[in-house]
């Protein structure tokens, strides 16, 4: 009987961190460039700037981290690249963090803009009457 921790020679290419790494690496390359792209989008109108400057620079810093991840898949022995794939990874999320406060502020700040313009509508009309 052979140990579970031990390759089998049906399986020579097994990563140590497990099956999956590779695939989980390509979905975090996916969100990467999406919210890259969606970043860029929202640069187009200025307001949308605010959040959509910091997503760009979030979105790379999380590009990098994978990178670096990927470049510790190709040679397990480097751990500095995952060292330094984590540490992207870590600055990415703390951007995405400030980014998801200043976000949930500016729909409050805008459900707020559009209950004072209902209530300034409702004196013009009690005004008018």
């Amino acid at each position: 009987m052979q140990d579970a921790t031990t390759p089998t020679a049906a399986a020579p290419h097994v990563h140590p961190m497990g099956m999956g790494f590779a695939q989980t690496l390509g979905d975090m390359r996916f969100m990467g460039w999406v919210s890259l792209i969606y970043g860029i989008l929202t640069c187009l109108s200025i307001l949308g700037a605010i959040v959509g400057v910091p997503l760009i620079i979030a979105s790379h810093r999380f590009i990098e981290g994978v990178n670096r991840f990927d470049m510790y898949r190709q040679n397990p022995g480097a751990q500095d690249e995952l060292r330094t794939g984590f540490h992207e990874l870590g600055r990415s999320f703390r951007i995405m963090k400030i980014l998801v406060i200043i976000h949930i502020f500016l729909i409050v700040g805008y459900i707020f803009f559009l209950f004072f313009l209902g209530g300034i509508g409702l004196l013009s009309e009690l005004a008018n009457s």
